[in-house]
């Protein structure tokens, strides 16, 4: 009997935990954090290029650091300037536009009338990196542009 209940107890415990492991919901994109060398214009562009509202901006001049958050839908970005960053063409000596860095790499935004996005890229004189392709998994299309400090963004049609 004892070990009935032993072997019982085992695999409600065992199960309980795989349950709870397997049922975590979804992480939900948030909010993207993005070190820029001047917020002002970064406010500019994201606010004039890629349609985000400015909810504040903030200066904290004794610790050399500036920091802004803007939204747009359900899609949150922060801003800041740090008077101690560095890019990486200063970091690295022998940096290049092939150079990649461990950490971040592009974040991507899904857009319905995607033509439409492109033709306001365009006015807009966003420096493309590339052109636009086809995604093979998706099968939709797909473009990577640049903001003012050469962080990646990249549009994926709906």
């Amino acid at each position: 009997m004892k070990r009935l209940f032993f072997l019982s107890a085992l695999m409600f415990l065992t199960q309980s935990g795989f349950c709870q492991s397997n049922s975590l919901s979804d992480p939900e994109p948030y909010f993207s954090a993005i070190i820029v060398k001047d917020l002002n214009t970064s406010l500019d562009w994201y606010s004039e290029v890629l349609g985000y509202e400015i909810l504040n901006n903030k200066n904290f001049p004794e610790m050399n650091f500036k920091q802004a958050n803007l939204k747009r839908g359900d899609s949150a970005i922060e801003l800041i300037e740090l008077g101690s960053a560095i890019s990486p063409a200063e970091a690295i000596s022998d940096f290049n536009s092939k150079s990649k860095l461990i950490g971040l790499f592009k974040i991507g935004f899904r857009v319905e009338n995607f033509d439409k996005w492109i033709q306001h890229l365009e006015q807009s004189k966003v420096n493309f990196h590339g052109r636009v392709v086809i995604d093979e998994l998706s099968g939709k299309r797909m473009v990577i542009f640049k903001d003012p400090d050469d962080n990646r963004i990249q549009l994926f049609e709906k």
